[in-house]
């Protein structure tokens, strides 16, 4: 069992005597919120954000009913389109300056759709050095895998750049690309004992099972929907109770 299950347990036994248990999310998109994509006016991609039917909103919804007297406070520093190098970059400004008691790291999306040679090293560095930070300032550490993206193309995607980034995520999501740096972050969490909330794994297994898992994406692109969202949120309070 995590610390912070503990943590949670003495604020109801006595909030008078403890902080607030506070838990930060740092991640992209998913984290953020977003769900459908659309292009603007201006001509360029822009997504609905319901931050209130995300994982964290989610999760929070959980521990209030199982904890109602600790009040648990959620800091959400998703931020569309991110990558662990922008969320490293921004670390003490949007995380640890709220002395969080955890923090829930979730990033692979954007990383896995860079095309430079050394992305995989970039990304594995930056979540290294992420997780070493947050260790170091005395929070404990969660790694959240991600969802699957599209396997196919829907047709409900127009002609043009929306379809364009969904070839570009399909071709990461059935060659590997993605699977490779959900690998890579569940290596380095190995490496420092930092526990992982494996929800690549139930995707993975909805597929096996024969389930349409681009059915359950809200952009057709990367956005699971809504309710997808409880699965997120199931995976990272199965690792914080967790022995």
């Amino acid at each position: 069992m995590m610390k912070v299950m503990k943590s949670l347990c003495a604020r109801v036994e006595s909030a008078k005597d403890r902080r607030p248990v506070a838990i930060a999310f740092l991640g992209d998109s998913v984290t953020h919120g977003c769900f459908e994509v659309y292009v603007n006016r201006q001509g360029n991609v822009d997504t609905r954000y319901r931050p209130d039917q995300g994982y964290p909103a989610r999760l929070k919804r959980r521990l209030d009913l199982l904890y109602p007297a600790a009040a648990v406070s959620v800091i959400n520093a998703g931020i569309s389109g991110d990558n662990a190098p922008g969320g490293l970059a921004r670390l003490e400004r949007d995380v640890l300056s709220f002395r969080p008691d955890l923090v829930v790291v979730g990033f692979a999306l954007n990383d896995c759709m860079n095309k430079a040679p050394d992305a995989l090293m970039t990304y594995r560095g930056a979540m290294g050095q992420i997780m070493d930070r947050v260790l170091e300032s005395g929070a404990e550490c969660l790694i959240l895998t991600p969802n699957f993206m599209n396997e196919y193309l829907d047709p409900a995607l127009p002609q043009g750049v929306l379809r364009d980034i969904a070839q570009d995520t399909m071709r990461a999501q059935k060659e590997g690309v993605l699977e490779s740096y959900v690998r890579a972050a569940k290596e380095e969490a190995a490496r420092r004992g930092v526990p992982v909330a494996d929800a690549y794994a139930r995707w993975q297994a909805m597929g096996k099972a024969g389930v349409d898992t681009t059915s359950l994406l809200a952009n057709h692109i990367n956005h699971p929907l809504p309710e997808l969202h409880e699965l997120f949120a199931e995976e990272i309070l199965r690792a914080m109770m967790e022995e």
